[in-house]
């Protein structure tokens, strides 16, 4: 029993599986991340505190206050490494962040690479988190973040695939920005749970060589979709077939995606010997 329960643990975890983290926990900038600014050389740096703020524990922040009055910082970008996107199965990104103002709502976006240009999938202006003052030492500290979860990636997934976090101050002597806990994570096609599902036979289970599936003679099968524990697509059968040969697949639990011929989604779990 106790088994039992540790593989339906491992099952559930296809659902959210993390593809790309970071957590800006160091005091340096992570290893491919990149900065740049095209009004200056001030630009986004990482730590616990800066000159105005102090954060829960390491982020990645633009301290606008510390460019001084006369720095104006529209498109300062903090970009990530590249992340492969090929073959991820419904990838989300979701991130904290926090926005303090002075007198003009300053901006944070968040833009994808496509693979040809830059999208903006993001965008939020003004105040954001919850700021509190230390008496101790007369400076903000953040004691809770916003949160933007589940962004779609999926018309954006690419081998080439970035992200950059851009911070427009407006013009404004303001505050600054700060970014937390950056997180892809691929999630198995939500489905309309569909009645015809309980009319679906995926068998055997586990498998070694060929895998058949059998369902009512209205239901036609038009791509079947293999998707491994981390969320990636492993193989794809374009056709209906008799049988589905898997045999190349190394041994491990994996998700079968079933699409028919009206665009309704089963899943079945199986077990790969």
């Amino acid at each position: 029993m106790k088994k039992l329960f540790i593989l339906f643990l491992s099952i559930c975890g296809l659902c959210n599986a993390q593809i790309f983290s970071e957590n800006f926990n160091g005091n340096t900038l992570p290893t491919g991340w990149t900065v740049e600014n095209p009004d200056n050389s001030f630009n986004w740096n990482v730590g616990s505190q800066n000159g105005f703020a102090g954060f829960p524990d390491g982020a990645a922040f633009f301290d606008d206050d510390d460019a001084g009055p006369t720095g104006i910082n529209t498109n300062a970008r903090l970009i990530s490494p590249v992340i492969n996107l090929t073959g991820v199965v419904n990838p989300k990104l979701s991130f904290n962040y926090a926005n303090m103002i002075d007198n003009l709502d300053s901006t944070l976006k968040v833009e994808v690479f496509n693979g040809t240009s830059w999208i903006q999938v993001f965008t939020f202006s003004g105040d954001a988190g919850v700021w509190d003052l230390d008496f101790n030492t007369f400076t903000f500290v953040v004691t809770s973040y916003d949160t933007a979860a589940n962004i779609d990636l999926t018309p954006y997934a690419n081998a080439a695939f970035k992200l950059r976090f851009v911070y427009d101050d407006a013009g404004d002597y303001s505050y600054g920005v700060v970014v937390d806990n950056v997180m892809i994570t691929s999630g198995i096609l939500a489905t309309s749970e569909v009645s015809y599902a309980d009319h679906i036979e995926v068998y055997p289970n586990p498998v070694k060589g060929n895998l058949y599936i059998k369902q009512s003679s209205q239901n036609k099968v038009e791509k079947i979709s293999v998707v491994d524990q981390s969320g990636k697509l492993v193989k794809i059968f374009s056709k209906g077939s008799d049988s589905y040969d898997v045999s190349d697949l190394p041994k491990g639990v994996y998700i079968i995606i079933i699409i028919n011929h009206d665009g309704k989604i089963v899943k079945r779990k199986i077990m790969k010997e």
